[in-house]
Parts: structure tokens; C-alpha cells; sequence
């Protein structure tokens, strides 16, 4: 008993001891844990550390990430909690690393022991929650596309109102469809300062942005210092984008460009400060990567490469003359108007201001509101004082001038400050200022005339095209911008020492005649002159168009410097003897004046070089021209009517012979006479002597009979002659006139479009002599008139035909067809070409060919009539039909079309399929006049997307206008007689409403 009592207790002993033992070791850990957090307190700190870096690492990873993509990314709500988190996990470290740095120095016991078990097992937790932390980014979305941020598509510019000024508000019109076309990408303004380019600009940017058609529009000034990084600047800020970043332009390009891939825009640029390349590449814009992108830029000056290749060009130039006038009424108030002393004061100052919408608001600002007639007289004659005082108000148009004139290279700057010798406005022919600038010796490095011509031909278009200058109205004609031209006087006077002097006064002191270098006296009315000015120093002396009938006698004497004299249009009768003292006059000018017969003292100016004596009284020429021999071009024409003459007088050659012969110089030689002149029997002996001439390199000249024109070709030294700098012979230029016309006088073809005058007329022929090939391969212009044989001008081979650029077909009885390649015709043992016919040509005029069925007939090449801007058809009585279905796929270029009394025309496109998009693309205007059997204009309704006007008279068969002009989205006007409109078939009463308004009844 006592020993299971023993044993019982030994069990229950063993039984307790056991828990004891393990309880024991489970003490032993937790004391040897929390020992180890405070003994490797300091190995934990470290792995904390090492953690945090990682974390901070991986955050910071974040972040690029994000800050790379934060254009078109944004970060998830997951992502912005666990960066919060980031942070939090940050802020307790610190403060842990903050507590472990305030108890380190504790560690040799000092510190009680509880405070630093309880850090080191937080700093141990704490390293876990790190780990946690980092490893949760693997599980989480970064960041989502970036819903697009609402942008605000137009800032309003709030554009001056231009309703009241139809030539602003009618180009705001043509920008509009521009912009609407896929295909323009690119579209330049430029003109002069003060046209209204921004004006324009700015209507058109507002217009754009009510429209609500693009995403978004832009609208950048750019200065003169500015460039690439100020357009990037208003990209960047109106696409909303953060500008602290600090990218470079080419990293801002490329995102600019991402950014606008897919938007449709408008970028507008004012360049009108700027005077070098702006690349929009570096910008961001590229035509590849924005299919609905537009840039609109306006600049001063015509530069190609201003933005790169442009799309489409608007050249904007001066306000017409009602629209000039109404502005200015406008600013200064129309009550003023009715005030008798100012109206016409007001006329004058209008005509100063050069149709410059700028220039019209700045007077018009200082004359506003004042009836002070003195005010208004004070104004003209500051405006048109030749000494230019600076004017406040006045002085920006300046600065603009002279910036481009700085930029000028140097032989540029006299050429274009010549012009300030001219009375404002004053249009120039440009052979003539040519003229004038090779004789004042601006060319001095160039000795041969054709080469002066083609510098100042580069000049001229280099003035237009920085807006320095205006084409005028007549052909060849330029002019620059009156105030411009106030300006050039101003610097030339001010600042360059031209020595100019411009009056419209007659009274004129001694004095100013002997300070002056260059006088101009254009269209003064001169009762007298002085009768020997001392003006030695005297260069130019310009008289053309004033009231002058006669020169003292001694007047010339003290002008042996003068080089440049012009009386063109003058009264004069008589040149002095004093003529003799012009030994440096190099261009002498007296034509369409009165003078009727030239002294014999010409033969002294030894120095002369151009002689123009065209269209004056003079019936022959003096054998004293022979005696100048450095003449390089002579002009002259004689009169037809010479019975105020004796019979000696009158029997007397033109031009006596060996007069031509002495003048070995010669590079220009023009002989205008009369085709019926009874005293042109020498013609064939002038021919010769013309034959003789090694540098002649242009001709204008009479050859009545064939055989002297052939013998020229065959022996003439300068046309058989060769030029290195072209493909054919020496010949810059020439009118040739070969056989004896039907009437007196010659036929004129216009040639405004010609790129070069190279004119051949051949007449009454009955033959096509190799001659004519070999002028007419070189010619750009070419008229037909009266041909006897001819059925076609594919008698001339296509490769004669391939460089005309207009062409005029006349009174040819047998001409059957313009072209026909249906013929193989040998002439002169050549086969007929199978080239391109009429590859440039840009006119063609079809007149009295009573036997002409068709302009065309056969294939036709796909280059033929591809240049084809004007079509003249008149008095062809057998042609039914214009243009046949070929014809019309050609005439993707013509822009003017009349056809007038052809009695048997019946339709102008011939019956068929007409692919819209090919016919007549780029037709303004469109005339039909007697054409009494015309039923249609085409039996397809076309687009006609260009037309803007129409002429419609005595074709009363003609019913079907509604139903073929139906899409013409640009018509204006259309001329008409009521009676033939009120019998048009009209579909609907809202149609007829609708082209009604633009009816002007005839």
C-alpha cells in the first residue's frame, strides 16, 4: 500500500516536474528573444536601414515612372495609398532612428532595460512592415490612362470687324475654304506692314474658333528675339502642361507632338517680326504624324522656307480704292465728309496712305473729329514733305522699312533707293529702271546687258517678295508703296547721301539745282528753266511727263556728269546743241514725246550706251548715230505720217545705210515701223547689216519679205551664235514679225503670262519654211494670222510647239483643228514629233477660223494643256462642240474661259461621263456671248468649285443653267439679260431665290 502510495506520488511529482522543465524552457526563450532584441538592437537598426533604402528605392522608381508617363498617365488610387503609406513608414522610421540615437550611449546597462527591449522589438516589427510594404507594389497597378483633360479650344482674339471692308473680309472668306480642304496643311499671309495681315489673321482664328471644328486653336506672336522655345511656351501652357519641368526643346518637341497626334488644330503664327527660318519640326509639328492639323502663319515678306513648303500662299496687298476710302471715313467720322474744304483735301491724303489699312487708322485717328480745314492741309503736306521729318505716329512703318533694308546685301540697297527719285506711286516698266541702274553704274561688275537684265530681274522679284515693292497694273510695271517711298527719301537723303531732289513745284532756285546729284521734275508743269544751271555734280534729271516744250539753249553746259536723261512724254520739239557737254551720259530717253527731228550734236555723246527714241515725231535717223559707238541698245520707231515734210525729206531712208553696220556694240537693237511704210524698201539691207552684229542679243524687227527673214536666220552671227548660260542661241529676247499682215497695223497678243519675250508673228504665208521652225522651237509666244495652206499647227512638229506659253490663231481660212495627231506630216523632211503639244502653254486665242470644227483632234497627251490658264474662242462658225471628254480631263488649270459668236456651237463639254473631280477644278470665270444655237453648257451637273463669275448674252437656246451650275459654292456674279433668265427651267422657286442675288442684269 505504502509502496503504491510512493509510487503514486512519484508520479504525480513527475507529472508536475515536466510542465516545470518545459515552462522552464519556454522562460528561456522569451528572455533569450528579448535579451536579442536589445543585445543586436543595433544589427536590427541596420536592417531596418537596409530595408527602408529599398523601399525608398522602389518609391522613388515609382515616381519616374510616373513622372515620365504624366502626360497621358495618372496614378491608380491604390498607388497614391501605398506612396501615402511610403511616406507614413518614412516619418516612423525616422522617429525610431531618432529614439535608437537618444539611447545608444545607454547601452552599458545604464538604461533600464524594459525601454530598450521595447524599442528593439519595434524596430524588429518595423523592418517586417517594410518588407511587407515593398513587396506589396508588386501586386499593384502603377498608374491608368489619363482621362483627356478638358482643354479650352479658342482664348477669342475679340478681331476688329471687317464687314464694312469687303477686300479684307472677302480674303477671311477665301482662308475659311482653304482651311476646310484636307489636302492644305500649310497656308502663308504675307504682304507689306500695315496691308491688315493680322487683321485678316485674326478674323480668321475667331471664325475658326466659333466654328467648334477643332480641338483646340493657337494663336503665338512671335518676336524678333523669340523663335522655337516661344512657340513650344504657348503650346506648353495652353495644352495645360506643367512648365517647371525642365526639358530641352528638342524632349518638349517630341512630346508636343504625341500630345497632338490625334487632336485636330490650328496653329496661327504671327511672324510678322521675324526675318529667319522658323523649322516647326523642332516645334513638334510634323505633316506625317497630324492628319488634321493646320498651321496659318502671316510674315512680311514671301518665304518659302519661313514654316517649310507651304500648301497654299495669300499674298495680301493694298485695300481697294472704295474700300480705302470708306475705312478712313470710318475712323475719322462721315460727317466729315460733307464739308467742302475737307472732301477733297481728304481725297489726297486717302491716295498717301497707299490703301494701308495701318496707315489709314493712324491718320485717320489724328484727323478725327477736327473740321479745321488748316488741320487737314497741315497733314498732306507733313505726309508728302520731302524731307521726311520723323514723325511719331508714323514711326513703326519706318522701323519696318529699314529693318529689311539693313538686311538688304549691298549692291540691293541704291537699287531699291532709286525708287525714292520717282513721285509716290509712280509705276515703273522694268526694263526701264533696269535701264536706269546700269546707266547710274549700279551694275559695274557686269558688263553684258543680258546679264544686267537677269541680275535686276532677281532684284525686282527679291523687293516684291519682301513686300518692297508692288506688281503694277500693266504688265511688266512696278511700284512701290507710297509711304514706303517717303521713307526711301528719308534714308536716302538722311543717311546714305543720295542727294535727291523731288518737287512738284516749278519754281526751282539756282541753289537747289547745285546741291542736288538726282532731280526729278515727273509731271511738274514747267513754264521755264534755268538757262545754265551750274550743277556739274548732276547724275540723274528726270522730266518725263511735265509740261516742258523747250530747253534753253545753253542748258546742258554745266552737266557733263549728268548720266541718266528722260524726257519720255514730254513736249519738246528740239533737242539744244548743248547736248554736246553730256560726254558721261550713258541713258538718253526721249520717247513718245514730240520731237521731230534729232541735232546732229548726238554724235558726241561718245559715252552713250541706251538710246530710246520710240514713238516721237522723227522720220529717219541722223548718220550721226553711227558715231556712237559704245551704243549697247537702241529703240526706235519712226512716224507714218510725214507729209509736213519736203519730198527730199520724205524719200529719205528710216534709217541710212551702214548706220547699224557701225554700231559693232549693239547687244539690243528695236526697229518699229509700219507694215505698209512706203519708205521701208531697205528692209532686206538692214537685215544684213542686223546679220553682221556679233553681240546682239535682242531683236525686235519688220521682216515684210521671206527671203530677207530666211537669209537673216542662215547668216546672222548672233543667232547662230551659242550662250553657255542657255540651251539655245544668244538671243535673251526678240519680236519678229515675218510677212505682210492683211491689216495695218500688227495684231498684239497679250503675253502677260510669258516668263520670257520671245514673240514670233508670222503672217500671210503660204508655206512653213525651216526658218520659222527654228524661231518658233525658241519662241514662248506665237500668233498665226493669215495663214493660207495651214489645217492644223500640228504642221509644226510638237517639239516646236512644247515651249509656247501662249498662242494666238487668226483669220486662217483652212484651219480645220488647233492639233490634230490623226496626220503624220513631213515638213521640211521631218517627221511629225509624237511629243507633248502645249505642254506650257497658258493662253490660247482662237479668232476667225471659219472652218475650225474642233480644237483638238486625236489623243491626247496626258501633259498636253496641263499649264492651259485662258481659252479665247471667237467668230469659229463651223464648231458645234468645245471640248470633247479627253480634252476635259487636261484642263485641270483654266481659270478663264470666253466664247463669243460661233453660230454653230451647240454645247461647250461634249455629251458623257464627266468624272466631277476633274472637270474644271480651278474656272473663275466663264463668258458665252452669241452663240445663238447653243443648247448646254454640259448635260452633267458639275461641282465648278472655284467659278466666281458668269457672263451669259444672246444665247437664248440655253435653258439648263439651274441644273449644271446647281454646286457652284463660290459664285459671285452672273451678268444676264432678264428675258433669258426668266426662261431658265427652274426646279424650284428657293433655287431661283438663290442665285438671284447674284444677278446683274444686262
Amino acid at each position: 500500500m505504502e509502496m503504491l502510495v510512493v509510487q503514486a506520488a512519484g508520479q504525480a511529482a513527475g507529472s508536475l516536474a515536466a510542465p516545470a522543465v518545459e515552462g522552464g524552457k519556454g522562460i528561456f526563450n522569451c528572455l533569450k528573444r528579448k535579451y536579442g532584441y536589445v543585445k543586436n538592437i543595433k544589427e536590427n537598426v541596420g536592417k531596418l536601414k537596409k530595408q527602408e533604402k529599398y523601399l525608398s528605392d522602389e518609391y522613388a522608381d515609382i515616381r519616374t515612372k510616373l513622372e515620365r508617363n504624366k502626360l497621358t498617365k495618372e496614378r491608380t488610387k491604390r498607388c497614391e495609398t501605398w506612396q501615402n503609406e511610403v511616406e507614413k513608414m518614412k516619418q516612423e522610421i525616422e522617429t525610431l532612428e531618432v529614439e535608437y540615437g537618444n539611447t545608444s550611449r545607454y547601452m552599458c546597462g545604464l538604461c533600464p532595460f524594459p525601454r530598450l527591449l521595447k524599442l528593439g522589438k519595434r524596430i524588429v516589427r518595423k523592418t517586417a512592415e517594410v518588407v511587407e510594404l515593398k513587396n506589396q507594389i508588386a501586386q499593384i497597378t502603377i498608374m491608368e490612362d489619363k482621362p483627356p483633360a478638358p482643354l479650352i479650344p479658342v482664348v477669342e482674339k475679340h478681331a476688329q470687324k471687317i464687314n464694312d471692308v469687303p477686300s479684307l473680309n472677302s480674303r477671311v472668306e477665301t482662308l475659311v475654304e482653304w482651311l476646310k480642304d484636307e489636302n492644305l496643311k500649310r497656308i502663308c499671309i504675307w504682304g507689306p506692314p500695315g496691308v491688315g495681315k493680322t487683321t485678316i489673321m485674326e478674323n480668321l482664328h475667331d471664325r475658326v474658333g466659333a466654328s467648334r471644328e477643332y480641338d483646340i486653336v493657337f494663336w503665338v506672336n512671335v518676336t524678333a528675339e523669340g523663335g522655337i522655345r516661344d512657340i513650344q511656351d504657348v503650346i506648353w501652357k495652353r495644352l495645360d502642361m506643367k512648365m517647371e519641368c525642365n526639358y530641352g526643346d528638342d524632349q518638349r518637341a517630341n512630346i508636343i507632338s504625341q500630345v497632338l497626334k490625334d487632336k485636330r488644330y490650328v496653329l496661327f503664327l504671327d511672324l510678322n517680326d521675324i526675318f529667319s527660318e522658323i523649322n516647326l519640326r523642332e516645334v513638334g509639328i510634323h505633316d506625317k504624324h497630324h492628319e488634321h492639323g493646320k498651321v496659318v502663319f502671316a510674315c512680311r515678306y514671301r518665304n518659302y522656307n519661313a514654316c517649310g513648303d507651304t500648301d497654299e500662299e495669300m499674298n495680301v496687298q493694298r485695300l481697294s480704292e472704295e474700300d480705302a476710302g470708306n475705312f478712313f471715313w470710318k475712323v475719322v467720322g462721315s460727317h466729315l465728309k460733307s464739308n467742302p474744304d475737307i472732301k477733297p483735301v481728304a481725297k489726297l491724303i486717302i491716295n498717301e496712305c497707299g490703301g494701308m489699312p495701318y496707315m489709314i487708322k493712324l491718320i485717320g485717328n489724328r484727323l478725327a473729329r477736327e473740321d479745321d480745314p488748316a488741320i487737314w492741309r497741315d497733314m498732306l503736306s507733313q505726309l508728302r514733305s520731302p524731307t521726311m521729318e520723323p514723325q511719331e505716329q508714323l514711326e513703326e512703318v519706318y522701323k519696318a522699312f529699314k529693318l529689311v533694308y539693313d538686311k538688304l546685301p549691298e549692291d540691293m540697297k541704291p537699287c531699291l533707293l532709286y525708287w525714292a527719285v520717282f513721285p509716290a506711286g509712280y509705276e515703273i516698266f522694268r526694263d526701264h529702271i533696269i535701264d536706269c541702274w546700269r546707266a547710274e553704274q549700279f551694275f559695274s561688275s557686269l558688263r553684258m546687258l543680258p546679264r544686267i537684265r537677269d541680275r535686276g530681274h532677281t532684284i525686282l522679284n527679291e523687293f516684291v517678295r519682301k513686300s518692297l515693292l508692288e506688281k503694277g497694273r500693266k504688265w511688266g510695271h512696278f511700284k512701290m508703296y507710297e509711304y514706303f517711298q517717303r521713307v526711301a527719301l528719308r534714308i536716302a537723303n538722311r543717311e546714305e547721301n543720295f542727294n535727291f531732289f523731288v518737287t512738284e513745284d516749278e519754281s526751282i532756285i539756282e541753289e537747289e539745282w547745285e546741291r542736288a546729284r538726282r532731280v526729278s521734275l515727273i509731271r511738274v508743269r514747267l513754264s521755264r528753266l534755268p538757262k545754265r544751271p551750274r550743277c556739274c555734280g548732276i547724275l540723274t534729271l528726270l522730266l518725263q511727263e511735265s509740261s516742258l516744250t523747250e530747253f534753253p539753249r545753253e542748258f546742258f553746259g554745266y552737266m557733263c556728269g549728268l548720266q541718266v536723261l528722260n524726257l519720255h512724254e514730254t513736249r519738246i520739239t528740239a533737242l539744244p546743241s548743248s547736248i554736246s557737254s553730256l560726254i558721261n551720259l550713258k541713258g538718253l530717253f526721249i520717247n513718245n514725246c514730240q520731237l521731230v527731228q534729232i541735232p546732229s550734236q548726238i554724235g558726241d555723246l561718245q559715252s552713250l550706251e541706251i538710246l530710246d527714241i520710240r514713238d516721237t515725231g522723227i522720220y529717219s535717223l541722223p548718220i550721226e548715230i553711227g558715231q556712237l559707238v559704245n551704243l549697247k541698245c537702241l529703240r526706235v520707231s519712226f512716224a507714218e505720217d510725214v507729209g509736213n515734210h519736203n519730198h527730199v525729206e520724205e524719200m529719205k531712208p528710216l534709217i541710212p545705210c551702214n548706220v547699224i553696220a557701225k554700231l559693232p556694240r549693239l547687244e539690243e537693237l528695236s526697229i518699229g515701223v509700219s507694215h505698209n511704210s512706203s519708205r521701208y524698201q531697205n528692209a532686206a539691207e538692214i537685215a544684213h547689216e542686223i546679220s553682221e552684229l556679233e553681240e546682239l542679243t535682242t531683236l525686235c524687227f519688220f521682216f515684210p519679205e521671206m527671203e530677207s527673214f530666211k537669209a537673216f536666220i542662215q547668216n546672222s552671227k548672233s543667232w547662230r551664235g551659242t550662250d553657255i548660260l542657255s540651251a539655245g542661241n544668244r538671243f535673251r529676247s526678240f519680236r519678229i514679225v515675218v510677212g505682210c499682215q492683211r491689216n495695218s497695223p500688227a495684231s498684239e497678243l497679250s503675253v502677260f503670262e510669258c516668263s520670257a519675250e520671245k514673240h514670233l508673228t508670222f503672217s500671210a504665208g503660204n508655206e512653213f519654211p525651216d526658218a520659222i521652225s527654228q524661231v518658233l522651237k525658241q519662241a514662248k509666244a506665237f500668233e498665226l494670222i493669215g495663214h493660207q495652206t495651214a489645217t492644223s499647227l500640228s504642221i509644226f512638229n510638237a517639239d516646236n510647239l512644247q515651249g509656247l506659253e501662249a498662242c494666238m490663231i487668226e483669220e486662217c481660212d483652212q484651219m480645220e483643228s488647233i492639233i490634230d495627231r490623226d496626220t503624220t506630216i513631213v515638213v521640211s523632211g521631218n517627221n511629225d514629233s509624237t511629243g507633248v503639244e502645249f505642254e506650257r502653254l497658258k493662253s490660247l486665242q482662237i479668232n476667225n477660223l471659219p472652218n475650225l470644227t474642233r480644237i483638238w483632234r486625236g489623243s491626247i497627251e496626258s501633259k498636253s494643256l496641263c499649264s492651259l490658264t485662258t481659252l479665247t474662242l471667237k467668230g469659229c462658225h463651223s464648231i458645234g462642240m468645245l471640248f470633247s471628254q479627253d480634252m476635259i480631263i487636261r484642263l485641270s488649270q483654266l481659270q478663264r474661259l470666253q466664247v463669243e459668236d460661233c453660230c454653230k456651237m451647240k454645247e461647250i463639254v461634249e455629251d458623257g461621263n464627266i468624272v466631277e473631280s476633274h472637270a474644271f477644278p480651278k474656272l473663275k470665270n466663264l463668258q458665252l456671248r452669241d452663240l445663238p444655237e447653243l443648247c448646254s453648257i454640259s448635260h452633267d451637273s458639275l461641282q465648278w468649285p472655284s467659278l466666281e463669275t458668269i457672263l451669259i448674252k444672246t444665247c437664248m437656246k440655253m435653258r439648263n443653267l439651274p441644273h449644271v451650275m446647281k454646286n457652284t459654292s463660290k459664285l459671285r456674279i452672273i451678268q444676264c439679260p432678264e428675258d433669258w433668265w426668266n426662261q431658265q427651267d427652274w426646279p424650284n422657286d428657293a433655287m431661283r431665290d438663290d442665285f438671284r442675288r447674284f444677278v446683274n442684269f444686262i
